[in-house]
């Protein structure tokens, strides 16, 4: 009686335990699909500038590949709108990315999380749809929990040949914050704040955001954030992102 009042428990909990989404938009957090289990979703931002408009709809895919090791690809579809000319739609720079959970308390909280991205130059730079060159990224993010509600996560990263868009600036050396108030097991709350700091420029922009996540499912989630930048020499100024997400 008792082995066929735990097999159901057993499977739901099996159930549960692959669908880990991203919940933060400026950092890494520990979510990720568990061993040989993939998420496959959607990506939407529009970013609005003082001239111009750039939207992306993208397909993206992670997949647990090893232990403690998730692995991402991401295809955007681009689109770059000025306000005088004509607009240009495509395929934009495909991105390919490594997350590897290196330290993990049993209660998930500490964390420790080096990630690396790879950016190729498949969009078209003279349609302002990609950056013409390679680009590389690499950071890591630490994260805690404290009052069992709140959520904390710190990003350093650096990235080359990143070519800012509206701008000719390269390397970038970024720091993100997230801090997510956990309303349930399935709504969190979120403020979100990210420094970049050009290195061949004096220029300094941060973004200052906030949104929320919520999971329909132990498979299905969608993400909402919204920002705006300050002191972006490149006239950017809001920031929205839309996400779902569903995981098998």
């Amino acid at each position: 009686m008792y082995k066929k009042l735990l097999l159901p428990i057993l499977c739901c909990t099996a159930s549960l335990a692959f669908a880990e989404p991203q919940r933060t938009v400026l950092t890494t957090e520990n979510k990720f699909p568990e061993l040989g289990h993939l998420e496959l979703g959607y990506d939407f931002s529009n970013r609005e500038f003082s001239d111009l408009e750039y939207r992306s709809h993208e397909v993206f895919a992670r997949f647990g590949l090893v232990e403690n090791l998730t692995a991402r690809v991401h295809v955007p579809f681009d689109t770059y709108r000025p306000d005088f000319g004509s607009s240009e739609s495509g395929l934009g720079d495909v991105r390919v990315g490594l997350d590897l959970v290196a330290y993990q308390d049993v209660f998930s909280f500490p964390f420790i999380i080096p990630h690396v991205d790879v950016g190729f130059s498949t969009g078209d730079e003279d349609k302002n749809l990609g950056t013409g060159e390679t680009m590389y990224k690499f950071g890591v993010a630490f994260g805690t929990k404290t009052h069992e509600q709140f959520v904390w996560v710190l990003d350093v990263s650096y990235a080359a040949d990143a070519k800012a868009k509206a701008a000719d600036e390269d390397d970038i050396f970024e720091v993100g914050l997230s801090w997510g108030w956990e309303l349930s097991d399935r709504f969190m709350l979120s403020l979100e704040a990210l420094i970049q700091d050009y290195q061949d420029t004096d220029n300094e922009p941060y973004l200052l955001g906030g949104g929320f996540s919520y999971k329909w499912t132990p498979a299905l989630q969608t993400r909402f954030f919204m920002g705006g930048w300050q002191e972006q020499e490149s006239g950017e100024d809001l920031v929205i992102n839309v996400n779902a997400s569903y995981s098998f």
